[in-house]
C-alpha cells in the first residue's frame, strides 16, 4: 500500500485517466477478492506526475496483469502511450530480475511497439467486454438497450413487486451472503468468507453492491467495482432461481447504470459480452494480451487453442447448420 502522498497523487492521476477501473487505484492493495502477491508500477514523467498504472500479481506461473476482460493497464490522456508502454514493460522486467518467468499484460487497446518481441493476442467471442458509454446521458444508454430488455424492465417496474436499492444493513448483507452459498453449492463451486464479503461492503469509495428485495426479503444483489470519474465494473450476481421472473437482475442493472451515470463515471464495462449483458446495449469492445516468456505452454493457452479450432469448425459450417445448433444450444 502506497504512502499517503503517494496516494493522494496517484488517486489525482486517475481523474484524467477515462478508463481507470477499481483495480488501478491504490484500493487494489487492500482488495479483499485479489489473491497473489500485488505490484503496482507506475509512470512517471519529469515533473512527478504519474502518466500511466499497470497493476497485476506476481504467481508461480510468471506476472500477469489483468485478463481479457479486466485490463489493469490505463494511460493519462494526450501522452505518449507507446513512450509509457515501454517504460512500464521495464518496470515488470525489473520486477521479474534475471528469471524466465512469462509476462501477461492486458490491454483495452492495441499499443503500438509494446508487441515488439511479444506475442499478442486479442480477445474471441467469450472473452470480450460489454462496455457503455455514459456520457451521453443514463436515458440515451436506455434507449440502446434491447427492445427485450426495454420491455423487461418497464414491465416489472409497472408490477411494483421488487424494490431495488443500495445494501445498507447487516441484515441485508447475511441474506445476500446466503444467497450467494446456495449459488455456490447449486454449482459445486467453494464460497468465499462472509468476511470477504462485508470488508467488500465497506469499501464504498472503490464498490458498490446493490440489492433487490420482495416482501422486505433479499432476492438478489450485485457487486460492482469502480474507480470515481473514470469507469464501473459489473463483478458479479446472484439471485434466487423462483425470484427471476420478477426481472430482479435487469432492474438492478438498470438502476446501477442510473447511478454511475449520476456519479459522473464514463463507462461502464459489463464484464462480459454474453447474451443477458448484450441486450444492455453499448458496444463489444475487443480487448488484447501481450506475452512473453521461456516456459512451456501452459493449459490455458492449449484450451485457447482448441476453442479457436472449434469455433473456426463451427463458422465454416452452413448458414443453415449453424442456426439450428444456435437453436438446441438455446435451449
Amino acid at each position: 500500500m502506497p504512502d499517503s502522498s503517494l496516494r493522494s497523487r496517484w488517486d489525482e492521476s486517475l481523474a484524467q485517466m477515462p478508463l481507470a477501473t477499481n483495480y488501478v487505484t491504490p484500493n487494489y492493495f487492500i482488495d479483499p477478492y485479489v489473491s497473489g502477491e500485488r505490484f503496482a508500477v507506475l509512470g512517471i514523467e519529469n515533473d512527478d506526475s504519474i502518466a500511466a498504472v499497470l497493476t497485476g500479481v506476481i504467481e508461480d506461473v510468471g506476472i500477469v496483469s489483468g485478463m481479457f476482460s479486466r485490463p489493469q493497464l490505463v494511460f493519462r490522456d494526450g501522452i505518449e502511450q507507446e513512450k509509457a508502454a515501454k517504460a512500464l514493460l521495464r518496470g515488470i522486467e525489473e520486477l521479474a530480475g534475471n528469471s524466465n518467468f512469462n509476462i501477461q499484460i492486458h490491454s483495452w487497446h492495441q499499443i503500438p511497439g509494446l508487441g515488439q518481441g511479444m506475442q499478442i493476442r486479442s480477445s474471441g467471442s467469450e472473452t470480450s467486454v460489454v462496455v457503455l458509454d455514459l456520457s451521453k446521458g443514463s436515458e440515451a444508454v436506455f434507449a440502446d438497450f434491447s427492445q427485450t430488455r426495454r420491455n423487461e424492465i418497464r414491465r416489472a417496474q409497472k408490477q411494483a413487486i421488487v424494490e431495488v436499492k443500495e445494501l445498507e444493513t447487516d441484515e441485508e448483507l447475511a441474506e445476500l451472503y446466503k444467497i450467494y452459498s446456495d449459488w455456490n453449492a447449486r454449482k459445486g463451486n467453494p464460497s468465499d468468507t462472509f468476511e470477504k464479503m462485508q470488508i467488500a461492503s465497506a469499501q464504498r469509495e472503490n464498490r458498490r453492491i446493490f440489492i433487490a428485495k420482495a416482501n422486505q426479503k433479499v432476492i438478489a444483489g450485485s457487486f460492482y467495482r469502480y474507480c470515481p470519474g473514470g469507469m464501473v465494473e459489473y463483478a458479479a450476481n446472484f439471485s434466487i432461481p423462483e425470484f427471476q421472473k420478477f426481472r430482479p437482475n435487469d432492474l438492478i442493472g438498470w438502476h446501477a447504470i442510473r447511478w454511475a451515470s449520476d456519479s459522473g463515471c464514463r463507462y461502464f464495462s459489463m464484464g462480459g459480452s454474453h447474451l443477458f449483458l448484450r441486450r444492455f446495449g453499448g458496444e463489444v469492445w475487443t480487448t488484447f494480451r501481450y506475452t512473453r516468456g521461456n516456459r512451456p505452454v501452459t493449459f490455458t493457452s492449449i484450451k485457447e487453442n482448441a476453442h479457436d479450432i472449434g469455433a473456426a469448425a463451427f463458422r465454416s459450417l452452413p448458414a443453415t447448420v449453424r442456426q439450428g445448433v444456435r437453436r438446441v444450444l438455446a435451449r
